[in-house]
């Protein structure tokens, strides 16, 4: 028996100048990788020329420290985006992040078959 899988074009994203930019947390869904459970969340840039464009980033679904001060990436974005640091034992709803303003900052990566990808390398509050 087969496995029909149809097939779809994607738009590659417009890549914008690597930087800071304004930008509200419009959605955050949840998957599943090769790594484990993750988070994908969708910001929206709020000022200037790039108003209105969109971009990803992924972060798996553990909010975590260490007594050496290591965090996870989900971390360091709850507390950039909530405005407080998430301490342990609690219990944070990810959906109250939904809405939020922040700053991110844009980066190019890799370049693959022709198209320019760009990393959000950080969350930071507005």
């Amino acid at each position: 028996m087969g496995i029909p899988i149809q097939v779809k074009e994607m738009e590659a994203s417009e890549p914008i100048p690597e930087g800071l930019y304004k930008a509200t947390v419009k959605d955050i869904e949840e998957g599943n990788g090769s790594f484990g459970e993750y988070l994908k969340f969708t910001f929206e840039i709020t000022e200037g020329e790039h108003k209105g464009v969109g971009r990803t980033a992924v972060a798996s679904k553990k909010i975590s420290s260490s007594q050496s001060g290591k965090t996870s990436k989900l971390f360091d974005w709850v507390k950039a985006l909530s405005g407080k640091e998430p301490k342990p034992g609690e219990t944070f709803d990810v959906e109250q992040l939904k809405g939020k303003s922040c700053q991110i900052f844009v980066k190019d990566d890799k370049e693959k078959d022709g198209i320019k990808y760009q990393t959000i390398v950080q969350v930071m509050p507005s």
